[in-house]
C-alpha cells in the first residue's frame, strides 16, 4: 500500500463527496462493518428511537425524538460562554428478542460526556465518569427477554472537581456524543468490560525485521464453572495464517480470568508509518462445550519506537520525521457529534499538508480517526485529560483522592482502548500544568508509574511551557512556546534554543508553537497584536509560523516539530479573537471551509508529492501602498509572477516560499497570477491609496 508521504489520501473533493471518491470510501466503511467469518458475537446498532429531555423536570410529553450521537449544546457552538452545563436525559423502549435468552447481553457507549448513569427497567446498571472513553455494562440480569424494556440514561456535563478534565478551554459538550451498541455473546467470552478495551491485548516483547516475539494478554469472562479453550491466530493481509496458538483455562463461576499466550511471527512485515503501514489481523476465539461461544478480531501492526540519543525518533531503528500538529475533536455546527465523513475530511487535510504525527489534545478522538491513522501510517501522541488552566480562576489540579482516582481510571481506559493501535506511539500524561498552588508533581509521577505498568512498550510525554521538576518525569517533553504571540517576538525562540542547549539539551524534546488568526482580519500593518484583543490578523499568524519554522527546521536536536493546532476549535469562554467563542489558533477554520495561509506554507515544506502553487495574503485584498512584495507558496523549485497579464519575473523557492520584491501595482484592481509549469493561481488585489490601513 502506498504511504501517504508518496500519495495524498483523498476522501473528498473540495469538501464534497462525489464520484469514485464517494463510492470508494463507503465501500471501505461497509467492509469494516462486516462480521468476521464464524464470529459468535453479535453487535447491534442502538442509536435510533431515543427521546431526549432537557432540564430539571423531564416528562415524557416534553421529550424530543433524537438519534445518537447527540449533543444539547448548540449554545456552546454559538459561542455562549454561559452555555448549559447540567443534566440531560435519554429514554428508549426496546424489545429484547426472546432468542437471546441463555446468552449474555451488553450495552456499550463509545463516549458520553461527562457523567453517565445507565438505568435498565428502573435499575442502575452502572455509572461512568469521563466523557470521551468508551464503557460497557453487562445488562443480562436487567433486561426482560421477549418483552419491551426501558433504557433511561442520565448525562451530566456540570463542572465537577473530581472528573477530568478540570482545566483547558475546550467546550465540555453535554450528551451521548458517540455511537451506542448492544452486544450479544455466548456465556464464555473475551471480556467486554475491561476498561472499555477489547479484552485482548497484543504485548510486543521484541520487534526486529527477523522476528516478532509477542504474547496475547486475554481477559476471559464466564458465568459458571467450566473449561474453555482460547485460540489465537495471526493472519497477514493476504489472509495467510502466520501464527496460531491455543491455551486451556478453568473458569470458576461469574469471574474474569487472565491468561497470556506467547507467539512469534518470523520474517514479519513491520508497520513502517507513512511509508508502509502494514497490518496483521488477530483473531481470538473462545470455545466451550465443543462450540465457539465468542470471537473477536482486530487489526494491529508490529513496530518498535525509540528515541535516539542524538535526538531523532526512531521507527523500527530508522530516523522518522515527526511533522506534527495538535488536533481536537469538534467542528462548527455539529460540535463533537462527528460522522465518519467528517473524520475522513479532517484526515484528508492532514495528509494533504504532509503531517506525519498528531497530538490528540486532552481527550480521545472518534474511533474512526485512529483507524485511519493505523491504516495510513500517521503517528499518534494521545493525551490524557490532565490539562492546565487557561483562565485566571482555573485550578486544574485538585489534590483529592477522588480526583486522582478518576485520573487513573481515565488514563487506564485510554491505554486499554488504544493498546492494539500501531499508530499510537506515546501517552501524553499532561499538558500545560503548572506548579503554582497545589503541586501536581507527585500525582504526575504516580501517573507515569501507572502508565508504564499498564503499557511499558510506549513512551510517555508531556506538553509544557513551564520550568521546574515537572518536566523531568516523562520520557519526552514537547515545549509549547508563544514567543511573538503572548509577548516578545518570534525570533526569541533562538534565545530560548541557545539556553536550552546550554542547560537542558539532554532532555529529549520537541517544540510546538501557535498563534491565533481570523481570515476576516487583514491589514497593512505587520506587528504583534494583543492576543487578548479582538484583532488577530491572519498575516501575523503566517509570519510567526514562517519565523519559527525557519529557526527550528534544520536543528536535529529536536525529535519533532508541532506547528500549532490543525483546526480552530470551540472554546466558548474565549472572548478574544473574533469574540465568537472559538480558539482561532488553527491552520484551518472551525467550519473547515478555509485553509489559512500558514496551512499552505507547511504544505509547501512537508508535502513534496502533491504539486501546487498558492498566492499568499490573498484575503488582504485592499491595500494602500502601490508598491508591494508579492509572495506565494509552492513545492516546485520556482515560479513566475504575472501582473495584469504582464510577466514580472521568475523567483526561486526558499523553504517553500517564492517572493517578488517591490512590485509596482496600479491604482484600483490588479490581477496577480503565479505560474509553475502547468500550475497556476490567480487573485485580485485592489490598491486604494489613503484608505484605512486595517481592513476587516
Amino acid at each position: 500500500m502506498a504511504g501517504i508521504a508518496r500519495q495524498t489520501v483523498k476522501f473528498v473533493d473540495n469538501r464534497n463527496f462525489g464520484g469514485m471518491c464517494k463510492l470508494w470510501i463507503w465501500t471501505i466503511l461497509a467492509a469494516l462493518c462486516l462480521p468476521s467469518a464464524g464470529q459468535a458475537r453479535e453487535v447491534h446498532d442502538f442509536n435510533n428511537g431515543w427521546r431526549f429531555f432537557y432540564g430539571n423536570n423531564p416528562t415524557a410529553e416534553s421529550g424530543v425524538r433524537v438519534s445518537l450521537p447527540h449533543t444539547w449544546n448548540r449554545d456552546a457552538l454559538a459561542g455562549d460562554k454561559d452555555y448549559f452545563r447540567g443534566m440531560g436525559y435519554y429514554l428508549k423502549e426496546s424489545v429484547i428478542p426472546s432468542d437471546w435468552r441463555g446468552k449474555r447481553v451488553f450495552i456499550r457507549f463509545n463516549g458520553s460526556n461527562a457523567v453517565t448513569g445507565v438505568y435498565i427497567n428502573g435499575l442502575l446498571a452502572g455509572e461512568h465518569a469521563g466523557g470521551y472513553t468508551a464503557f460497557t455494562y453487562e445488562i443480562t440480569d436487567y433486561v426482560q427477554f421477549g418483552s419491551k424494556n426501558t433504557f433511561w440514561i442520565t448525562v451530566s456535563n456540570a463542572p465537577r472537581s473530581d472528573v477530568l478534565p478540570v482545566g483547558g478551554d475546550q467546550n465540555s459538550y453535554g450528551g451521548i456524543l458517540r455511537d451506542v451498541e448492544v452486544i450479544v455473546t455466548g456465556r464464555e467470552m473475551v471480556s467486554l468490560t475491561h476498561f472499555g478495551g477489547t479484552g485482548a491485548y497484543i504485548i510486543q516483547r521484541e520487534v526486529t525485521r527477523e522476528v516478532v516475539e509477542a504474547e496475547a494478554e486475554l481477559h476471559i469472562s464466564g458465568v459458571r464453572d467450566n473449561n474453555v479453550t482460547a485460540v489465537l491466530t495471526v493472519s497477514d493481509e493476504e489472509g495467510q495464517v502466520v501464527a496460531s496458538e491455543s491455551a486451556r483455562l478453568r473458569l470458576s463461576g461469574r469471574t474474569v480470568s487472565d491468561i497470556r499466550i506467547p507467539f512469534a511471527v518470523h520474517e514479519p512485515h513491520l508497520w513502517d508509518g507513512i511509508d508502509d503501514p502494514y497490518r496483521y489481523t488477530v483473531t481470538v476465539s473462545i470455545h466451550a462445550d465443543g462450540a465457539a461461544t465468542d470471537s473477536v478480531s482486530f487489526a494491529t501492526g508490529f513496530r518498535r519506537v525509540e528515541i535516539s540519543p542524538e535526538g531523532p525518533l526512531l521507527l523500527n531503528g530508522k530516523p522518522y520525521p515527526v511533522r506534527g500538529v495538535a488536533v481536537s475533536q469538534d467542528r462548527a455546527l455539529v460540535g463533537p457529534v462527528l460522522l465518519k465523513e467528517h473524520v475522513a475530511e479532517d484526515f484528508e487535510m492532514l495528509t494533504e499538508m504532509g503531517v506525519t504525527a498528531v497530538r490528540v489534545m486532552g481527550v480521545m478522538h472518534h474511533p474512526y480517526f485512529y483507524e485511519l491513522c493505523d491504516r495510513y501510517g500517521m503517528l499518534v501522541l494521545q493525551d490524557f485529560p490532565l490539562m492546565g488552566g487557561v483562565y485566571f480562576a482555573d485550578n486544574p489540579f485538585i489534590d483529592t483522592d477522588a480526583f486522582r482516582r478518576n485520573g487513573d481510571v481515565q488514563a487506564t481506559e485510554t491505554i486499554r482502548q488504544l493498546y492494539n493501535r500501531p499508530s499510537v506511539v506515546m501517552w501524553g500524561l499532561f499538558s500545560h500544568m503548572h506548579q503554582r498552588g497545589q503541586n501536581p508533581v507527585d500525582y504526575i509521577s504516580t501517573l507515569n508509574l501507572l502508565t508504564k505498568r499498564e503499557d511499558p512498550s510506549r513512551l510517555t510525554v508531556c506538553t509544557s511551557n513551564e520550568d521546574g521538576e515537572i518536566n523531568f518525569i516523562t520520557d519526552l517533553v514537547i515545549w509549547d512556546h508563544h514567543f511573538g504571540w503572548r509577548s516578545g517576538t518570534p525570533s526569541d525562540i533562538q534565545i530560548w534554543k541557545r539556553q536550552f542547549q546550554l542547560n537542558w539539551e539532554k532532555i529529549h524534546s520537541a517544540v510546538a508553537w501557535s498563534a491565533g488568526a481570523s481570515i476576516y482580519q487583514q491589514g497593512d500593518s505587520l506587528r504583534r497584536p494583543n492576543f487578548l484583543g479582538n484583532y488577530h490578523p491572519e498575516r501575523w499568524q503566517t509570519y510567526l509560523h514562517e519565523q519559527y519554522y525557519g529557526y527550528l527546521n534544520a536543528d536535529r536536536m529536536f525529535w519533532g516539530l508541532f506547528a500549532g493546532n490543525m483546526f480552530d476549535y470551540g472554546a466558548a469562554g474565549r472572548t478574544w479573537g473574533e469574540g465568537t467563542g472559538i480558539n482561532d489558533m488553527g491552520l484551518v477554520t472551525f467550519d473547515r471551509r478555509y485553509r489559512k495561509d500558514a496551512y499552505y506554507y507547511f504544505k509547501a515544506n512537508w508535502n513534496p508529492y502533491d504539486p501546487f502553487v498558492h498566492i499568499a495574503e490573498r484575503r488582504w485584498t485592499r491595500r494602500s501602498a502601490p508598491v508591494q512584495d508579492i509572495r506565494a507558496y509552492t513545492n516546485r523549485p520556482e515560479a513566475e509572477l504575472y501582473v495584469n497579464g504582464v510577466p514580472a519575473g521568475v523567483a526561486k523557492a526558499v523553504l517553500g516560499t517564492v517572493t517578488w520584491k517591490n512590485v509596482e501595482l496600479a491604482e484600483g484592481a490588479n490581477t496577480l497570477e503565479v505560474r509553475s509549469n502547468e500550475l497556476s493561481d490567480i487573485v485580485t488585489i485592489n490598491i486604494e491609496p489613503g484608505h484605512s490601513r486595517v481592513f476587516r
